[in-house]
């Protein structure tokens, strides 16, 4: 009885955490010249021009629409919700919404 118990905990915590992070295919790219999200879960933000650009990598996960991204340096997390429509990501951070284009 308790094995069988711990096997269906085991099958549902599994289930959970497998749910709860995922990528999504459609995220996958890069937006506008300015983000990239890899399949391998990276992310790169390209901020500036020319000499001044400077690129924040960052890791991130995908959850109920919003993308939880992490600072590789600063090891800071923050979240935005997030949608796609055709080739535009919009994205919701801290009550400003950005649009995106879909490079080819």
């Amino acid at each position: 009885m308790m094995k069988s118990i711990l096997i269906i905990l085991g099958c549902i915590l599994a289930f959970n955490c497998h749910s709860q992070k995922k990528k999504d295919p459609q995220l996958i790219g890069k937006w506008g010249g300015v983000l990239e999200f890899t399949k391998d879960g990276q992310f790169r933000q390209h901020l500036g021009e020319g000499k001044m650009q400077n690129t924040i990598e960052s890791t991130f996960d995908v959850q109920n629409n919003k993308i939880i991204s992490v600072d590789r340096d600063t090891k800071e997390t923050s979240e935005s919700q997030y949608s796609i429509k055709n080739d535009t990501l919009t994205i919701l951070y801290e009550g400003m919404e950005n649009k995106y284009i879909r490079l080819k």
